[in-house]
């Protein structure tokens, strides 16, 4: 397989994969609501679909390690949440909602780890730059976001989860074209040991990576949970909101366009270091509620809280963790990081806001200052190879 056809067939994937996320976490709870549940049972749905994933996200990559086919275990999951997102469509009442949506997070949650770990490994396989595969995951989630509040002003609210579902079933399509795992592992590696796995993930480099980039990326909770709401309570108008998070994900996309120079320069520990640095800054600024032209300033830093820390993520589990057991590796990382810690942020955000307001960011600030520390030590003890 030449490099062109591996660049273009994962780009497609993850265009096709993040079209349904875009459209799902902006419009779902408005589709719950149409549905008859109460504000009440509209966040517990929501939190557990999020919680659902520290279970399966680990049993998805570990199975995927275990059988040694990464590509079907890709396959089979998003088919199988394109059609339990079709089941939410015809299920009724609070439990019927609750058991679909639930199942259709669980059969996604794996799907983006192990199709970060292909990308990644096929980027180094075939000299290509990995950011600029990931970044059409970014462009295509604020495409999925920006689709689907247009469609959804002329079409009904009950639609949104017909949109969710379609654009999964065109993910679960594409996922037909990636590549066979042997155009990535050539050759064949030794199966998956417990006991190895275990001496890996239980390394002192490797818990320190878990906490800092997972507390980095943590730190984001509020933005994403009570960002909008805060913006709205300062007087911002919501096109001016729009733009906010449009820069965020214009300057994510920018430097992922350009990563391997960020990769070459600073190494995967110096990307997380950098990353939650500025992460801290941030927050910090945000929460001292500055002036708009600030706001935009700071937004624009979404490029490294996020885009630095995952691209330091994503360059250190292959270069530190052997081939067999990258999957579940990733997926450790994912439990946690998108499972664990930033589902907390996120629960807790509600109260943080009515308890601090806009001081709820200082909290967040905390977070990444501990990311940064131990992305330091991190440094210190693991220096780059």
């Amino acid at each position: 397989m030449s490099s062109r056809n591996f660049s273009l067939r994962l780009s497609l994937f993850n265009a096709a994969l993040f079209l349904g996320t875009g459209i799902q976490l902006p419009f779902l709870p408005l589709w719950l609501k149409d549905r008859g549940l109460p504000d009440s049972e509209v966040a517990l749905v929501v939190a557990m679909m999020m919680a659902v994933r520290i279970i399966a996200i680990p049993l998805g990559t570990l199975s995927a390690d275990l059988t040694r086919r990464r590509r079907a275990v890709i396959i089979a999951c998003a088919a199988g949440s394109f059609l339990a997102y079709g089941l939410m469509h015809v299920a009724s009442g609070f439990w019927p909602i609750l058991i679909a949506a639930m199942l259709a997070a669980a059969l996604l949650a794996p799907v983006v780890p192990l199709s970060e770990v292909l990308a990644v490994e096929g980027s180094a396989r075939y000299g290509l730059d990995y950011g600029r595969i990931r970044l059409w995951a970014s462009l295509s989630f604020l495409a999925g976001s920006v689709l689907g509040g247009a469609l959804l002003e002329i079409v009904p609210v009950g639609s949104v989860i017909l949109l969710i579902a379609g654009a999964q079933g065109v993910g679960a399509l594409f996922a037909l074209l990636l590549p066979h795992d042997q155009a990535v592992r050539p050759v064949k590696a030794e199966p998956l040991r417990f006991g190895a796995a275990l001496v890996v993930v239980s390394s002192l480099s490797f818990v320190l990576f878990l906490l800092a980039a997972g507390l980095g990326q943590a730190s984001h909770g509020f933005l994403y949970a009570f960002g909008s709401v805060h913006y709205v309570d300062l007087g911002l108008s919501t096109f001016t909101i729009g733009k906010l998070w449009a820069l965020g994900v214009l300057t994510e996309v920018l430097m992922f366009a350009f990563s391997n120079r960020f990769h070459r320069a600073l190494g995967s520990v110096g990307l997380i270091v950098v990353g939650t640095g500025l992460a801290t800054l941030r927050w910090t600024v945000t929460g001292l509620e500055p002036p708009l032209a600030i706001l935009f300033a700071v937004q624009a830093m979404h490029a490294a809280s996020f885009g630095f820390t995952h691209l330091g993520t994503m360059h250190f589990i292959r270069e530190r963790v052997p081939e067999n057991m990258r999957n579940t590796a990733q997926g450790l990382y994912s439990m946690l990081a998108s499972g664990v810690l930033l589902s907390s942020t996120m629960w807790a955000s509600g109260w943080l806001y009515g308890t601090f307001g806009g001081g709820a960011y200082f909290v967040m600030a905390g977070y990444a200052a501990l990311a940064f520390v131990l992305a330091l030590v991190l440094k210190a003890v693991s220096p780059r190879a």
